[in-house]
């Protein structure tokens, strides 16, 4: 189900919906429209059951589906911040007989809200993973991803409307560029423009205040971490990660980047011990000459027990982070950090 198809579907929820895909904000912003749908506001404390991860299990996730609502025709049921890669297989029975008393089940509304960094749904649509199946058999898939750039415009002229201050559709591109595409970050620079305007007796805002007011917010490319390690530039490397999980990046994925980078480094080091050049390293790996060759240079004095311990370390990482919640997976990804720039920055 598309964004736009979910909207029509707030006129007559039924049953349950998986929020999934790149954009959380979407998530929570749709999660608010449907509690304006189902919840009256008379007993809202009774009928709106939020789980977190420090509340959730298989357990009190089938108490919360099958309970009653209070005085109400309907009760909303969430699911938020729960890392569902943690979930083992041999839980997925369990998990499936809980979600199916959904079948049927007239009084419940219920949202499983699966953020961007917990929840690997596979290649859609040829190849989902094997969760995905399990979880829409009964649940409706919304896919929210990043907005266009035209419906990105759209949304931010829509937001200072409602902050009652003008803002011209050619200032768009400037504060993106200024503050970047993730709208967490673009909905609070919004709100401190319009405060700031306010304030300062403005009814529309300009160039000047978008360059006086919103913090700039550097969007970093998907190799920029595994360059600042290679490069050995621990300063790079911690503003990356704070960047990073302020876009929300998954820490799994980080995690995985990281352990791929030291383990092409010390199969690069021991081919070219080997007596390997690059070209050779590069047919035999599948890892392009380019990078074989910045490899070469980056281990050409390394000690090789510093690169088995790196490795270690991000396999330890990698497993605890299975079990964790997504602020813990970030924890992770930062404690690995360290111990690596321990062991190679200068």
């Amino acid at each position: 189900m598309t964004e736009a198809e979910f909207k029509n579907e707030l006129k007559r929820l039924n049953g349950g919906y998986l929020f999934f895909g790149t954009e959380d904000y979407l998530k929570y912003s749709y999660s608010k429209e449907v509690q304006r749908a189902v919840l009256d506001g008379q007993f809202d404390d009774f009928n709106h059951i939020v789980l977190y991860a420090e509340d959730f299990s298989l357990t009190t996730l089938e108490d919360a589906i099958c309970s009653l609502p209070m005085m109400s025709e309907k009760k909303l049921v969430e699911v938020r911040g729960v890392n569902l890669n943690a979930i083992k297989k041999d839980e997925y029975p369990k998990l499936e007989s809980v979600l199916s008393q959904l079948e049927g089940n007239d009084h419940t509304i219920f949202i499983l809200r699966a953020e961007s960094d917990s929840f690997s749904y596979g290649k859609l649509p040829d190849k989902p993973s094997e969760l995905y199946r399990l979880l829409t058999k009964y649940l409706k898939p919304v896919l929210l991803t990043f907005p266009s750039q035209a419906r990105l415009k759209s949304w931010i002229l829509r937001h200072f409307q409602r902050g009652r201050v003008d803002f011209s559709d050619s200032l768009c591109d400037r504060l993106v560029e200024i503050c970047g595409h993730d709208m967490w970050a673009l909905s609070n620079e919004i709100h401190k423009l319009c405060a700031y305007a306010k304030m300062n007796g403005l009814d529309k805002i300009d160039l000047k205040e978008i360059d006086y007011v919103c913090c700039k917010t550097i969007e970093y490319d998907d190799f920029q971490l595994t360059n600042a390690l290679l490069d050995k530039n621990r300063e790079l490397v911690f503003e990356t990660l704070y960047r990073q999980k302020c876009a929300h990046d998954s820490p799994n994925l980080m995690l995985a980047s990281i352990g791929k980078l030291y383990t092409e480094l010390f199969l690069v080091y021991s081919m070219t011990k080997k007596g390997l050049n690059a070209s050779q390293i590069a047919t035999d790996t599948g890892i392009h000459k380019f990078k074989v060759g910045k490899y070469q240079n980056a281990v050409a004095k390394e000690n090789p027990k510093k690169l088995i311990k790196a490795i270690e370390l991000c396999r330890e990482a990698d497993i605890k982070s299975k079990s964790l919640s997504n602020v813990g997976s970030y924890i992770g990804v930062e404690r690995l950090l360290s111990c690596l720039c321990t062991l190679f920055c200068r």
